[in-house]
């Protein structure tokens, strides 16, 4: 096997699974550890993948953080709404992450319906403020300026008091076999202590979120109860998140 077909496997194999292991590579392509080695460190260095111990990561796309994602704003994101908006009652205490997806929900939530709902975003704490029949509860701790949400020791121990009927977030990254991912770890890990209070978890997001993993864990894929999307998502995708368990909504593109 010539050098450029290997490293276009291995770049191949990146890309599909997130992440892997000199030992995995040197297995499934007959090579040595240390060919394997020398093939992660020449990738590395020219920027395409993030060089670990052990194996690789794939490399980040730059994330635009939240208030470039303000400046430019995406409507279509509400189409997500619909599904969303029916499974409240009234009584409920919810979760309602940072996002635009999220906080389109925020602002759309009916003026008639009782609920708590909690939040470590400002900007959705101040989107509920005038809402009449709304109790908001604000997760305290350091505020992680990329994804506007509070994260931390505090945040963590905060969130640990209180049951939640339903978690609503975004998509950074959803897998059925790596879980639900994202970039930072302090992220992960108040995400993961928000579901593991939760009754149910809702993602919410395009199908390009799908099928795709990032460098943390939040969760495994199985501790997600609900996935809307849209109908791009590909039918593969679809059949490895049904065979889960998990409940499926995919709405219209327009």
């Amino acid at each position: 096997m010539l050098l450029a077909e290997r490293h276009q496997l291995i770049l191949e194999q990146l890309n599909l699974h997130g992440r892997i292991t000199s030992v995995e590579l040197a297995k499934s392509l007959a090579v040595s550890e240390d060919t394997i080695r020398r093939d992660l460190n020449k990738l590395g260095e020219l920027k395409l993948l993030h060089r670990v111990h052990g194996g690789a990561l794939v490399m980040q796309e730059d994330s635009p953080d939240y208030f470039d994602r303000l400046n430019t704003p995406d409507p279509s994101k509400k189409r997500f709404l619909e599904p969303a908006l029916t499974m409240l009652e009234a009584g409920q205490t919810i979760v309602i992450d940072s996002g635009e997806t999220c906080r389109y929900l925020a602002q759309n939530l009916p003026a008639n319906l009782p609920l708590t709902v909690v939040t470590g975003c400002p900007l959705i704490v101040q989107d509920l403020m005038q809402h009449p029949q709304i109790q908001v509860i604000q997760i305290g701790g350091k505020m992680f300026k990329p994804a506007m949400r509070t994260v931390g020791h505090s945040a963590i121990e905060m969130l640990k008091q209180i049951r939640f009927d339903i978690v609503f977030m975004g998509i950074c990254a959803f897998h059925a076999k790596h879980g639900f991912c994202v970039n930072y770890l302090e992220e992960a890990e108040v995400l993961r202590a928000t579901i593991e209070q939760a009754d149910r978890t809702v993602l919410m997001g395009p199908h390009d979120k799908l099928d795709k993993t990032k460098t943390y864990q939040i969760v495994p894929a199985h501790k997600i109860n609900h996935v809307i999307t849209d109908e791009g998502i590909r039918q593969d995708v679809q059949t490895s998140i049904q065979k889960l368990g998990i409940e499926l909504t995919i709405v219209p593109n327009n």
